[in-house]
């Protein structure tokens, strides 16, 4: 193990990255830092490919909202090489695979090391099968190169970016992209004054509900009124469930046995579960399509099993788009709208099984490798002097005492953010039901943080208080 430590760090080493701040930023200097990136971001989106032919399979269609990218742009792919390479390390480290101890200070440093230097290694994999795997048709060995030069340059901005934000900014570059990406769509569902070539009516709900009346209520593939009203829904109903937490009573030691209350939310893993259970069902039907685009309806041999396995594809006649029609991709497909879910409801309920149970899932993995598990967060509580009263001032009585309410809404709160976002998407909210539970709970993560770094501002005695 250590020639593997050895290795990684002599990698991560070769790997730019955003240099630490050498003080700590301003509130003013952190918003600004986070503008920049925002701006940069969307600029990147609009740097179209060069010398790539336009059209092809566009294998990430369904997938904008939770991948952040752009089609057609160099961060087509956006962040789901970054978020696979997670996905891979929590799982080895979370299934033992991979013996790390993350309260462990050495251990938690090669864990950061481990994810980027697998972030660069996803992040080429995943262009160049991405590429060679028929997105762009076919292409010569020069158009090749040049393609996969360019997507590998952009999901390796995208990931300084987030770098950037996380060392400069608030929150991660990472929320801040999906919330953009998701932000968008949802204007763009409700307020788009374009005109749909196929129909010729109004993309956006709106403008729809002026020309057309009660015919905007329900449209099939085009944003409607049940979509919008959906999206007003799925945010209350995000929003309460943020809110609900559960208060535990804890004194400071340090400030004469001043007792408050210590919250935990129902939602203790926040979005960072459904963030990989939908990007590991994506990356499945990535899969599937670059299987499909290569070997074709009528494959030989093994891969005609694999072929039957993964899923098979039909070219939608409306929207030339490629549509699941058979195997994991399209069990495995986000069933959006009322009249898919009507049409086949086992497929429904197979997905709802396989996103919610997927959700818990990495939901207790997250809570193990991100330092959020009883133990842990007992050492950080006890530091600060904070301790159960009438109780000793011990990590494990206060790890035993926080233990079964953190297990609790661990498994439950990975099983609420997976039932939210599928029923959100059975609805056809606009940006999606995964899209809006993430922007909610994105937003609701930076006004505490906001919230918290004025606070911290104005009275910088209380980061001795609050940690």
């Amino acid at each position: 193990m250590s020639v593997v430590r050895e290795i990684i760090a002599k990698i991560n080493k070769g790997i730019p990255e955003v240099e630490k701040p050498k003080r700590t930023p301003s509130l003013k200097e952190k918003l600004i830092w986070t503008a920049i990136t925002l701006l940069i971001y969307f600029f990147l989106t609009e740097v179209p490919l060069y010398g790539v032919p336009r059209g092809g399979l566009d294998f990430l269609a369904e997938l904008r909202v939770i991948f952040a990218g752009a089609q057609g742009s160099i961060v087509e792919l956006g962040i789901g090489p970054v978020v696979t390479a997670g996905i891979v390390l929590e799982l080895l480290v979370g299934s033992k695979i991979v013996q790390l101890d993350l309260t462990d200070p050495e251990d938690r440093k090669f864990f950061q090391e481990a994810q980027r230097v697998a972030a660069i290694f996803f992040i080429l994999f995943e262009v160049s099968a991405y590429t060679l795997g028929g997105r762009f048709g076919t292409l010569t060995t020069e158009q090749a190169l040049m393609a996969i030069a360019q997507l590998s340059l952009g999901s390796f901005l995208l990931m300084m970016l987030d770098d950037l934000v996380s060392k400069w900014g608030i929150g991660s570059g990472i929320s801040l992209f999906i919330l953009a990406g998701v932000a968008q769509r949802v204007m763009w569902g409700t307020l788009s004054p374009a005109i749909e070539k196929r129909s010729g009516r109004f993309v956006g709900v709106i403008p729809a509900l002026f020309t057309e009346g009660a015919g905007a209520i329900y449209r099939g593939a085009l944003p409607d009124l049940l979509g919008l009203i959906a999206t007003f829904v799925v945010f209350l109903a995000v929003v309460w469930t943020y809110d609900v937490k559960v208060n535990i009573s804890i004194a400071h030691t340090l400030y004469g046995g001043y007792r408050t209350k210590y919250p935990i939310r129902l939602l203790y893993v926040s979005n960072v579960p459904i963030i990989f259970a939908a990007a590991l069902l994506g990356d499945i039907s990535i899969m599937s399509k670059i299987v499909w685009a290569r070997v074709g309806a009528n494959p030989g041999g093994w891969l005609k099993y694999l072929v039957d396995i993964l899923g098979r594809y039909e070219a939608d006649p409306i929207t030339g788009t490629m549509v699941p029609v058979s195997g994991l991709a399209y069990y495995l497909a986000t069933p959006r709208g009322p009249d898919v879910l009507v049409q086949d409801p086992l497929r429904a309920l197979i997905y709802l099984v396989v996103l919610v149970g997927a959700s818990v899932v990495f939901a207790k993995i997250w809570v193990m490798t991100a330092g959020m598990d009883p133990r842990s967060v007992s050492e950080q509580l006890v530091k600060q002097g904070i301790v159960v009263p009438g109780r000793r001032a011990s990590i494990k009585v206060v790890a035993k005492t926080i233990e079964k309410y953190i297990e609790a809404v661990t498994y439950l709160g990975g099983f609420i953010v997976g039932l939210l976002a599928a029923l959100a998407n059975f609805t056809g909210a606009l940006g999606t039901g995964s899209g809006i539970l993430l922007a909610v709970t994105i937003v609701a993560g930076f006004y505490e943080t906001l919230m918290r770094e004025r606070a911290l501002e104005m009275y910088p005695r209380l980061k001795k208080f609050i940690g």
